[in-house]
């Protein structure tokens, strides 16, 4: 579907919000038609009473949209900041939590590291209460556990995975 663009129409460019916004005179006034990247329904089509308040409210729109802009760019450069070593765990399960750790075994780049899952201890919080703690064995791998590469998604996270600070984690199992 193509984009509606009014005749007559002033196109101002904000490449820093990947906003495109043509305003124009309407019936009822001065109007504005923003579009949000490569987008073909627009995020504002609005009519103001003065074209001042159209200039305000685009201004407005803008800058809230290159705040997203900024904080998506951020986090896509964010490096995880893990090094071979480090120790990263995702918590799983449904009606019961699971713990799995992994052990950083290659940095390929500061945006993804290769992982291989590690053997844990779980310690029972009180006889039959199916509760308790679980910590990592650094150095002792699952048997078979194949090695895999996660990309970062943030600073010490890789995906789901996140990095152990060295405190047992709460687990729940059944009999």
């Amino acid at each position: 579907m193509a984009r509606f663009i009014p005749e007559n129409a002033e196109t101002r460019e904000f490449p820093a919000a990947a906003v495109v916004a043509y305003c124009y005179e309407s019936k009822r006034g001065p109007a504005l038609l923003a579009y949000k990247g490569r987008q073909s329904k627009p995020a504002r089509f609005l009519a103001f009473g003065s074209a001042e308040a159209r200039d305000r409210s685009l201004a407005s729109f803008v800058e809230y949209e290159e705040g997203i802009e900024t904080r998506k760019r951020e986090r896509q450069q964010a490096g995880h900041g893990l090094a071979v070593g480090d120790i990263v765990y995702s918590v799983w399960g449904y009606e019961q939590t699971n713990v799995t750790f992994y052990e950083v075994v290659r940095v390929p780049s500061g945006r993804s590291a290769t992982v291989r899952e590690l053997e844990a201890d779980r310690i029972e919080s009180a006889p039959g209460s199916m509760t308790g703690k679980s910590t990592p064995k650094p150095g002792q791998y699952v048997q078979g556990a194949k090695e895999k590469t996660r990309r970062a998604t943030g600073w010490h996270t890789l995906g789901e995975l996140s990095k152990w600070d060295g405190t047992p984690r709460p687990v729940t199992w059944y009999a």
